[in-house]
């Protein structure tokens, strides 16, 4: 089973040769984290807007992301399909740099350890998985992957889902990213205030505190539920902080400070 890509051609280049040269012209200008050498996080936080304009701050996260064999990809459904969280089951996803293998074993463990099915009607369009692929098969080449995507169980469902991935790939070597970007449609200085906000409770891991903000503020964070699961996930394996890498917004690539999208880069250690 291939999953063949949904945006090619829109969030990012369909050419092997163009996106290749992309990520290395984001990834020379993205610095490891100071006083840590790069890629010795296993979590991050990192944006799935289309790469012109995400992919700088992206490549901030992966840049402090450490190879593993396989990696959870948390993200949200936008598109309304399938359940409320759907486990992509097996095959391979492709991108113009190649094919990328589903861990099958850890996504039926997974599953199992929910009480989920498997399935990959919500993954079909869904963009925000797939935009992080090329991000490893650049820097890693050959991994595995679990594609999660997230709707609407809550923040109960979210520390059931990380305490479950830390459970079911204990002694495993792999990585766990949370794609997210942060408020959609408010002014620049506005997003930037909301997001920073946010962002320090992420920081801090401060789960309930983040999801309430999120409630309470009506914030347009997409991926939130994806990055409590990571924080759970982070907590259960004894991390104990985030750091932001990068803040940033579509202003810059779009040249309009009135509407943006926040991006942030964020690793946990």
């Amino acid at each position: 089973m291939i999953r063949e890509p949904a945006v090619a051609g829109m969030f990012y280049p369909s050419s092997k040769k163009e996106i290749s040269d992309m990520l290395s012209s984001f990834f020379k200008g993205a610095n490891a984290p100071k006083g840590r050498a790069a890629h010795d996080s296993g979590v991050v936080v990192a944006p799935h807007a289309g790469i012109a304009h995400s992919g700088q701050t992206a490549a901030f996260a992966y840049n402090s992301l450490r190879k593993a064999g396989t990696y959870f990809i948390l993200s949200p459904n936008h598109t309304g399909l399938g359940a409320a969280i759907s486990i992509y089951p097996k095959g391979s996803w492709k991108t113009p740099l190649g094919k990328v293998e589903v861990d099958e074993g850890l996504a039926s463990g997974l599953a199992r350890e929910l009480g989920v099915g498997r399935d990959e009607i919500a993954h079909i369009r869904e963009h925000s998985i797939e935009v992080q692929l090329p991000f490893l098969q650049h820097l890693f080449g050959e991994v595995k992957i679990v594609p999660v995507t997230i709707a609407v169980p809550g923040l109960g469902g979210m520390e059931r889902l990380g305490k479950a991935i830390a459970k079911v790939s204990e002694g495993k070597e792999i990585g766990v990213i949370a794609s997210s970007d942060f408020t959609h449609g408010l002014p620049e200085e506005s997003a930037r205030e909301k997001d920073l906000k946010a962002i320090g409770l992420i920081e801090r891991m401060d789960i309930k505190g983040f999801d309430k903000l999120v409630r309470d503020e009506n914030l347009s964070i997409c991926g939130y539920l994806g990055i409590e699961a990571a924080m759970c996930y982070a907590g259960e394996i004894g991390l104990r902080q985030g750091k932001l890498l990068k803040y940033d917004s579509s202003a810059r690539t779009c040249r309009d400070s009135s509407s943006v999208v926040g991006y942030a880069a964020v690793s946990f250690y």
